[in-house]
């Protein structure tokens, strides 16, 4: 009896490997894909410091805002993840305005730190270390000026642009690193077994 084609897919049985395409890291497009645990504690710490008023921020910011402003993150990701929590109805109103004890600012510290160490890729990691940093100080920033308190921020825009060009040299440099690696694997597929046809290489056996 006849049977049907397989519908998967044949394994490989040799010869040149289909192209694998690396993307490059972008810092220009927000993170998407899954949520580790070192995340998801850091985040659910943001929230309670948010819903109690005891972050450095501005009166009204929604949390939906807040959130993936500073993780850097799609705001459909975080809804994804967070369908019943409601975040756009969340607007901060300052209490304290800080984090209340030290102790709570070291665990909040501990736990940004462990999340920025679960990112694998190093580029993306001191990126968005970089950030988080300048959201905090944008937001201290507002925060002073709503107060009237007297802001110095020419040290850190000096501090902003200089990063900001290391960043993009190193971003460059990533890129130009992962075209060299593809370029080498699809040199490799052209001159592998059943790929040399006439009058592409030259045959030395030929006068």
């Amino acid at each position: 009896a006849l049977r049907p084609p397989p519908t998967a897919p044949p394994a490989h049985t040799g010869g040149a490997r289909p192209p694998r395409h690396v993307a490059a890291y972008d810092p220009s497009v927000p993170r998407t894909g899954r949520w580790t645990a070192e995340e998801i504690a850091f985040r659910d710490e943001l929230i309670g410091h948010f819903l109690e008023g005891n972050l450095p921020l501005g009166s009204g910011t929604k949390l939906s805002d807040f959130l993936p402003g500073l993780l850097k993150s799609k705001q459909s990701r975080l809804a994804k993840k967070m369908k019943n929590a409601k975040l756009s109805t969340k607007f901060f109103r300052p209490r304290l305005g800080r984090i209340p004890t030290a102790s709570d600012a070291s665990r909040l510290a501990s736990l940004e730190s462990s999340f920025l160490s679960s990112v694998s890729d190093p580029l993306e990691r001191a990126e968005l270390s970089f950030h988080m940093s300048r959201e905090w100080r944008d937001h201290l920033a507002s925060r002073c000026h709503a107060l009237g308190v007297e802001f110095d921020g020419r040290d850190w825009l000096g501090s902003v642009d200089d990063m900001e060009r290391r960043l993009a040299s190193e971003t460059n440099r990533h890129r130009m690193m992962q075209r060299r690696v593809l370029m080498g694997r699809a040199l490799e597929e052209d001159a592998g077994p059943g790929t040399r046809d006439a009058g592409i290489f030259v045959d030395g056996g030929r006068g």
